[in-house]
């Protein structure tokens, strides 16, 4: 574990489940030792292929979709007792209150049609 002395660790993990993740490869043969460069090269070419599949355009969401959303977000909210939270929920309401306005019918014609 001294080798990792200088690795900062995930402020979600406690030091414990930080080390544990550290170990758990401990046991796991290999065929030979990876020098830094090589794992450099290793983690580098396979973090390109992530990327490239990162680049899929996400589908946007409906406006019912946002409208549960802000449902199940209020719901939340409610249930944990987390106030501080409606300022920036009620920025998404009127966010999202705006664009389903704009996305209505807007004349007679189209309503009968």
């Amino acid at each position: 574990m001294d080798d990792f002395h200088d690795v900062a660790i995930n402020s979600a993990l406690s030091c414990e489940e930080f080390e544990a993740m550290v170990e758990q490869d401990s046991g796991l043969e290999t065929n030979g030792e990876m020098s830094n460069t090589d794992l450099l090269r290793e983690v580098n070419s396979t973090s390109l292929a992530v990327d490239e599949e990162d680049d899929i355009a996400a589908v946007p969401l409906s406006i019912e979709q946002k409208m549960e959303m802000l449902n199940c977000m209020r719901q939340f909210i409610e249930e944990k007792g987390m106030e501080s939270a409606m300022p920036t929920l009620r920025a998404f309401e009127k966010t999202i209150f705006s664009e389903a306005t704009k996305t209505r019918q807007t004349t007679l014609d189209s309503f009968f049609k």
